[in-house]
């Protein structure tokens, strides 16, 4: 499931030359948001955050930091890498990335899709 390999990459188990900073902490914000809402207006300062585009949240982030490049632009990439830092040092407060439906649901698309692949191969004698 391509969002596990988001969560994996953010948590810290995938070395980051494997993924781009920006897009890892897109996913993450919106996973976040839904249930931490709370905790990312807290640690940044910021209102409104639920109903918020994860893209739209990462350059409000960058502003309320203070990463501004010449000419009024946004350092989104600093923002992804503090968004990214907050969430693996615990300052995003305590989250979890799946709960135990969607872990639940994950593996037995999981567990389809191997079925699938099985069934599609030819049969060895």
């Amino acid at each position: 499931v391509p969002r596990s390999g988001y969560h994996l990459a953010a948590s810290g188990a995938i070395g980051r030359n494997a993924y781009d900073d920006e897009e890892v902490a897109l996913e993450l914000l919106a996973s976040l948001q839904p249930n931490y809402a709370a905790h990312i207006e807290s640690r940044y300062r910021l209102s409104g955050v639920a109903t918020l585009q994860p893209d739209a949240l990462l350059t409000a982030i960058a502003r309320q930091r203070g990463f501004l490049q010449s000419g009024g632009g946004v350092h989104l990439l600093k923002a992804a890498e503090a968004v990214l830092k907050d969430f693996r040092s615990g300052a995003l407060g305590r989250t979890t990335l799946e709960t135990p439906a969607e872990f639940d649901a994950w593996r037995a698309a999981g567990e389809a899709d191997e079925a699938a692949r099985i069934a599609r191969k030819p049969a060895r004698k």
